[in-house]
């Protein structure tokens, strides 16, 4: 038979990662992978090699996967990247060499030549009586070649003391579960042995590559405590190098344990080892998996800071009732399960917990470890639901509803009004204003129940807006260091708004300058830019421009001469750069106290009002407009004016002389 080779692709890099996908990285070393990933209690391992290109082996991610693991060891045939989802090719292969391999255990149980071999080995010694692990064999293979002659293989051997006698002596333990009989494409598909087989072709799935691999699987054999012992992990191509397979190792589930605890809380989720106090039960399994033909009696210790009796009781005898200390195995008995139920007493209590302890007997020499699990009991706290409303523009379209779900039991559910998934975000779309009511429940079966579904509303608001607009201002002309505001009038678009202030030119800083309004001290001339965004993401800008004046200091002059003999500035008392302020207001007294004018808006237009030459005093209020400064002509020492400054004004007060030239 001759096999059509179908590239699908080329896979370069040593990680692929994809959402909703099995994930691969071949970045660890083998010893790596059999030390930090495969091994589990109850062994040790040592001695570890691998043969085969590196690519061929490494570690995979199957949390967003069906491929039955959370995560753990893959061996394959070719690039491991082959493995990951979609199930977008029936034929896929990549990185396999095309290499014969003669290695004598696979051999003995392919039916053609074998290529592309990726074999992991290692020592181990057990701490128990039973080894066991957990695994999946898949594979481009299925269903085209299932019955032929290209029958990709792989194999768990083991070698070893036996403890029923004798030796293992590269044993295969990857079997049919309660059969001699070795896993391979041809005993285990769609048509024969089909209990144990995954169809990941039709419908075509979207984490995993391979066409069809098996459900997870349990390798296992009896050892004996403290012994070493040799397996080799072993997978090939056969017939030819093309179509890839892969065999998936489950982390952590190499190991060599007497009993285990498997706890289950009956509404599993996130809680996998809290129990609610009136919530639903809590099912402990005690299973073993060696010597089951005989009886055997175990002793378990039940401790924890939860009282057995009061805070919690054996369900299966009713309330009130301890959970047993010792568990009796009966001939062919391989598990033995009770559940428990917390006691809902009302009582604000910190976390408590049950803890369950069997520590088996061992020989002088190996002594297994003790296996444990710990249950948490935890007071209920009452679901709190929040929403939240959104805005859409104009003609509406497609939003997430989001929800925030604090305290009860989880799983929880989801139900929507108007059609909505039931789920915690869902995405809807409307063309007009909409409001959606989630109704909230979570998995506690107390009696009664504690936990009644919460309701909650999220309103989509679809808005029309007239145009965005802004205007920030009038351009401006201002003195050095004065404070100079900007407030942007906003017309049209949907709030909330932001902002965005931009220096054209200029060095002058605007603070804040996400704000409105935002101020600035100005020394330079500029020109600053407001970018305004709407709810709807619509945009409008607007300039200002501001002129900075070369010098707005007052010059208060000490003599006027109102004769009409001289130029304007001598007839009046004339302030030089008043016309910069506003609201100037002006005082002038005799030389008995007496005020003979007042201005609150001087415009620099007194000219001595008839009155006599002589000495007169002025008092100039300024206010607030910058750094005012106020020069004079020289005079004596003692100088011509004082100055005194408020929160409000600046007021300067001094003397001039009226002279009129004869």
């Amino acid at each position: 038979m001759i096999k059509n080779i179908f590239k699908a692709g080329l896979i370069l890099c040593t990680a692929f990662t994809a959402k909703a996908q099995l994930t691969v990285n071949s970045a660890m070393t083998p010893t790596q992978l059999v030390q930090n990933v495969l091994l589990g209690s109850g062994v040790t391992a040592s001695n570890i090699t691998f043969s085969g290109p590196n690519a061929a082996r490494g570690e995979f991610n199957g949390t967003a996967s069906n491929i039955g693991f959370p995560g753990g060891v893959i061996l394959a045939t070719g690039d491991i990247s082959v493995a990951v989802g979609p199930n977008n090719s029936g034929s896929l292969s990549n990185g396999g060499t095309g290499t014969i391999s003669t290695d004598p255990q696979l051999t003995g149980i392919a039916t053609n030549t074998l290529y592309d071999a990726a074999i992991l080995e290692f020592d181990f010694v057990p701490l128990a009586d039973t080894l066991k692990f957990r695994y999946v064999f898949g594979s481009e293979e299925y269903m085209e070649f299932a019955n032929s002659s290209f029958n990709d293989v792989f194999g768990f051997f083991i070698s070893g003391p036996n403890p029923s006698g004798g030796s293992y002596t590269n044993q295969n333990i990857a079997l049919i579960p309660g059969t001699s009989t070795p896993v391979t494409i041809n005993n285990v598909n769609g048509g024969t042995n089909a209990t144990y087989y995954f169809d990941n072709e039709n419908p075509a799935g979207a984490s995993v590559q391979y066409d069809g691999f098996t459900v997870p699987l349990t390798a296992i054999a009896p050892v004996a405590c403290g012994a070493t012992y040799h397996i080799k992990i072993a997978i090939a191509d056969a017939g030819d190098g093309s179509w890839d397979s892969g065999v998936f190792l489950e982390a952590g589930s190499f190991t060599s344990v007497g009993v285990q605890i498997i706890p289950e809380i009956s509404y599993g989720g996130a809680n996998d080892s809290t129990l609610y106090e009136g919530c639903g039960n809590a099912c402990i399994y005690f299973v073993r998996t060696s010597n089951i033909s005989v009886q055997d009696t175990i002793n378990l210790t039940i401790g924890g800071t939860a009282i057995n009796g009061t805070d919690y009781y054996d369900n299966n005898v009713g309330p009130g009732a301890l959970l047993p200390s010792q568990l009796i195995f009966a001939p062919g008995q391989d598990s033995i399960s009770f559940c428990i139920n917390a006691v809902s007493d009302a009582v604000a209590e910190s976390l408590e917990s049950i803890t369950l302890l069997i520590q088996p007997t061992g020989s002088a020499f190996c002594v297994p470890p003790p296996t444990s699990a710990t249950i948490y009991l935890s007071e209920y706290t009452p679901i709190v639901v929040t929403t939240s409303d959104t805005t859409l523009c104009n003609s509406g379209g497609t939003v997430t509803l989001n929800t925030t779900v604090t305290g009860g039991v989880e799983p929880y559910t989801y139900a929507w009004s108007g059609g909505a998934a039931s789920v915690a975000d869902p995405s809807v779309t409307v063309s007009s204003t909409t409001t959606f009511t989630v109704t909230v429940g979570d998995a506690c079966t107390g009696t009664p129940d504690p936990t009644p579904a919460v309701v909650d509303s999220s309103t989509v608001t679809v808005a029309t807006f007239i145009p965005l607009t802004a205007f920030i201002g009038d351009d401006a002309q201002v003195c050095p260091g004065d404070l100079v505001n900007f407030l942007a009038l906003v017309n049209g678009g949907g709030p909330p708004y932001t902002y965005a202030w931009t220096t054209i030119s200029g060095t002058d800083t605007l603070t804040p300058s996400n704000g409105n309004p935002v101020n600035m001290i100005a020394n330079v001339s500029g020109t600053y830019q407001l970018l305004i965004t709407d709810v709807c993401g619509n945009t409008t800008t607007d300039q200002v421009n501001v002129s900075v004046e070369g010098s707005c200091a007052l010059n208060i002059p000490n003599v006027i001469t109102p004769d009409g003999n001289g130029p304007a500035e001598n007839e009046n008392f004339y302030i030089a750069n008043l016309d910069k302020y506003t609201n100037v207001s002006l005082a002038i007294y005799n030389r008995w106290g007496n005020k003979i004018y007042e201005s609150t808006d001087y415009k620099n237009n007194w000219n001595g009002g008839g009155h006599a030459d002589g000495t007169y005093y002025y008092v100039l209020t300024v206010p607030p407009a910058g750094l005012v400064d106020a020069k004079v002509n020289p005079l004596p020492a003692t100088g011509s004016f004082k100055e005194s400054k408020s929160d409000t004004n600046k007021v300067f007060a001094g003397f001039f002389q009226i002279v009129r030239l004869k």
